[in-house]
């Protein structure tokens, strides 16, 4: 018997790869999972249900969307009141004075559940998620500290500086959930009818390609959303009746060849379009450089729950200030203290040139990757309208630090674009040389990320918002830690700061197979984390001890030999660039 064949679509990454996991029991399902969210998740089932799915798996709002726009049954994955007393008990941790904001399929059982156990919490029940944005104003001006909130809710009290507990369903919910949909298919399985044409020839095709009907709007693509729309553009201001059934179209620098064929099916006109590049890609990833639109570090951050758990709300009032008077920015402090998470948030909250983020990783630059930054046809240090990020900054050498300062200056660059830093304040920078000559010689704003160590005070808070992120990702079910279990972890130094504080949950939230961490696990698991702190201390002083250090004078050394370079050679023009005469300059390059 030939299995079914289910499209899971889940409103946060999460809860996708929770119910990859539990569909594995079910030997007569056979289920593909992708990650959007109501609109997204709307137009991802528009697209993908011609493929032979025989029904939909979702949850809350974005399985009502979905319902409206697709023939096939759609199951929603309930949310049940176990998963929300959960919920309630985890974030009676954190605080007293929380709320419950949600559509009903959480606050209808929310209001049970606060009816038998007598709990005083504020709930407000959505209707229309136009709604939340001034819902949670409100809550905010109240003094509301924690919100209990869908993963529709969750995001825009993210945005609004909100600590959030996600009522997420628990692996119960979703097997009971694809347990409906295997009934409901069984007693009422029957074919349905689908393009078979279309089903058959996209079977065999290789190729990309995009099938559009006679008004040009798509009916079927294997190609990127924007790309497609970009092609459907470009066909229009074509005409129907051209001779020419081969168009050649240009996209983010790339060719393409468009070979369109009509064909007739049911006494309706329909175009296939064969899609093919015809220029080799843009070099996007290479010598350390990356390229990110502002969509894509948004959806960084609102799918992934961690991302923004660990930034101070002073911190992102201090952002907002900075990015209005500021065309450049250092991030600064320890490793592992969210510095990149900072920059990020920076990046989305500038005023201008916050479309395209660049982010190149100092520690790789060579003499290679500076002809691919100055490229004059696409490097990124000569185009414009973008924000660089130079990750770990401390890592630049001191000659190719004032290669990077003379770009600066001599390209205007920072006329065209926007900068960000990040500086570990524990390397190898000498007297924080690096770090003084970005401050003094370019107008930069300076933000500091502090430590765990720093920020003992909110651990615990910090400790309980994690425990709920990671039960999400993990599929855990884990409400808490046993009051010594928590006394140890808010004693231990973190000496790796927020990686090491992550990582070492999730090892006791996998390991425990209770409702409560206990003290036996961490003081056990700690114990492993110092001794791999001292082997890893050890092996930094014998490092260090067999390399020679810089003295100032190598320093001087090096900035003079970079300006001399790039002044041919110019002993006078150096000299007086500089502001020390022929003499001085003449003796650094005598002395080795």
């Amino acid at each position: 018997m030939p299995k079914f064949k289910l499209l899971g679509i889940a409103p946060y990454e999460e809860l996708k790869h929770a119910m990859e996991t539990v569909s594995k029991e079910f030997t007569d399902l056979e289920i593909d999972v992708f990650t959007a969210d109501l609109l997204q998740g709307k137009e991802l089932a528009q697209k993908l249900y011609p493929e032979d799915y025989d029904a939909v798996i979702s949850r809350g709002g974005t399985a009502h969307l979905i319902r409206d726009t697709v023939p096939i049954p759609v199951f929603d994955i309930a949310i049940s009141l176990y998963d929300i007393l959960g919920a309630i008990e985890l974030a009676k941790n954190y605080t007293d004075h929380l709320a419950i904001v949600g559509y009903a399929s959480i606050t209808e059982p929310a209001h049970l559940i606060c009816d038998i156990l007598q709990y005083h919490i504020k709930i407000i029940t959505l209707t229309d998620s136009a709604d939340t944005s001034a819902i949670l104003e409100d809550l905010k001006a109240q003094g509301y500290s924690m919100i209990l909130c869908d993963a529709i809710t969750n995001k825009t009290a993210i945005q609004k500086s909100l600590n959030t507990i996600l009522v997420t369903s628990g692996t119960e919910s979703i097997k009971h959930a694809f347990q409906q949909a295997l009934m409901t298919l069984k007693d009422t399985q029957h074919i349905k009818k689908q393009n078979k044409l279309l089903t058959a020839y996209f079977k065999e095709q290789t190729a990309k390609a995009l099938i559009v009907d006679d008004d040009l709007q798509t009916v079927y693509s294997n190609i990127n959303q924007t790309l497609a729309d970009s092609i459907r553009d470009f066909l229009r201001s074509k005409s129907k009746d051209s001779p020419s059934k081969i168009f050649y179209h240009t996209f983010n620098g790339n060719l393409y060849r468009i070979g369109m064929q009509p064909f007739k099916l049911e006494n309706e006109t329909y175009y296939f379009c064969d899609i093919r590049k015809s220029t080799p890609p843009i070099i996007r990833n290479s010598f350390g450089v990356q390229y990110f639109d502002k969509e894509d570090i948004e959806k960084e951050i609102n799918s992934h729950l961690l991302f923004t758990s660990f930034i101070q709300e002073k911190s992102r009032q201090l952002i907002d200030t900075l990015t209005a008077h500021y065309s450049v920015m250092i991030i600064f402090g320890e490793n592992g203290t969210a510095k990149t998470s900072l920059a990020y948030t920076a990046f989305l909250q500038q005023k201008q040139f916050n479309q395209h983020l660049i982010v190149i990783n100092s520690k790789l630059i060579d003499e290679r990757t500076w002809k691919y930054l100055l490229n004059s046809a696409n490097g990124p240090l000569v185009e414009k309208e973008n924000t660089l990020l130079f990750k770990n900054v401390e890592q630049l050498t001191a000659t190719n630090l004032e290669k990077l300062l003379t770009v600066i200056d001599s390209t205007k660059l920072l006329q065209r674009n926007n900068l960000l830093f990040t500086y570990n304040t524990k390397s190898n920078d000498h007297n924080e040389y690096i770090y003084n000559r970005i401050m003094t010689h370019l107008d930069c704003g300076s933000l500091y990320s502090p430590s765990v160590r720093e920020r003992k005070n909110e651990l615990s808070s910090l400790l309980t918002l994690l425990l709920n992120k990671l039960n999400i990702k993990c599929n855990r079910e884990v409400i808490g830690f046993q009051p010594q279990a928590m006394e140890a972890l808010l004693a231990y130094d973190w000496p790796r700061n927020f990686n090491q504080l992550e990582q070492v949950l999730k090892k006791l939230i996998l390991s425990t197979h209770h409702y409560y961490i206990s003290e036996h696990q961490v003081l056990d698991l700690l114990r492993q984390e110092k001794r791999r702190n001292r082997s890893s201390n050890g092996s930094k002083l014998i490092e260090s001890a067999n390399q020679p250090s810089k003295t100032l004078f190598d320093y001087d050394k090096e900035i003079i030999l970079a300006a001399l370079e790039k002044n041919n050679h110019n002993q006078s023009k150096t000299a007086k660039e500089l502001g020390i005469s022929r003499t001085t300059l003449w003796r650094y390059l005598k002395m080795d």
